[in-house]
């Protein structure tokens, strides 16, 4: 393994995107002490991970379809546990990779079999989880059929608005930059969520189609990486 000691390591990342996202004090206007300040900085790891990683962006729109289904049926509180659990711990198996890759690749700058293994070995963790929770949920919708049967109206009602809600989410975190589209494409979602989270059957998931919408918006205005916020 060829590394180079702490002293001696550029202060540069190699992947491109992380080397290039604003300081937070460039998007917050500073991190402020106390408790405030360890959410200000947990929050810009969260909005850093969405803005720069693209399975993180996966995942927020699969979090988002989830949140949709759980709006939709009447499912009781295991299942809808069941569900937030698999969705929150995917998004830290993420974070958590993102971290990792991060310490990697600012301290080895070449080619190292231990580096390849760790890198290899946290995607994978993030895999397995991803592919749990699509077990999860087609396990949920295979024994909660008779749900989905009895409510073919909500249903209806989540396919006709949030089909176009994750396209919509999609789009704006792999392909919109300017802030002004931004601003539209949060102005579409709204609209598309209103009659969602209006007949929604359980208001939680509603917060949370809400919030990752949110989040999704903040991240690519105030953690855009330079090199893509001035793309044309």
């Amino acid at each position: 393994m060829a590394t180079r000691p702490p002293s001696e390591a550029p202060r540069v990342l190699t992947d491109p995107h992380l080397d290039t996202i604003p300081p937070m004090k460039a998007v917050l206007g500073g991190v402020r002490p106390g408790i405030v300040g360890s959410f200000q900085v947990a929050i810009a790891g969260v909005l850093r991970t969405v803005a720069t990683q693209r399975n993180m962006k996966i995942h927020v729109v699969a979090g988002l379809m989830v949140a949709i289904v759980g709006m939709a049926l009447p499912l009781d509180l295991s299942v809808r546990v069941a569900l937030l659990f698999s969705v929150s711990i995917v998004f830290f198996a993420e974070i958590l990779n993102t971290a990792l890759e991060a310490v990697i690749d600012l301290f080895v700058h070449e080619y190292s079999r231990l580096a390849m293994l760790a890198k290899d070995a946290a995607a994978g963790g993030v895999l397995v989880f991803a592919v749990t929770t699509i077990f999860v949920l087609a396990d949920i919708l295979w024994t909660e059929w008779r749900l989905v049967e009895q409510n073919l109206d909500a249903v209806a009602r989540s396919c006709l608005f949030g089909i176009p809600l994750a396209l919509n989410e999609g789009l704006g975190l792999f392909v919109v930059r300017r802030r002004l589209l931004h601003a539209v494409r949060l102005a579409v979602s709204a609209a598309l969520l209103v009659p969602l989270v209006a007949h929604t059957r359980d208001p939680i998931f509603a917060i949370v189609a809400v919030t990752l919408v949110v989040v999704a918006v903040a991240a690519r205005t105030g953690y855009l990486p330079r090199t893509e916020a001035h793309a044309p």
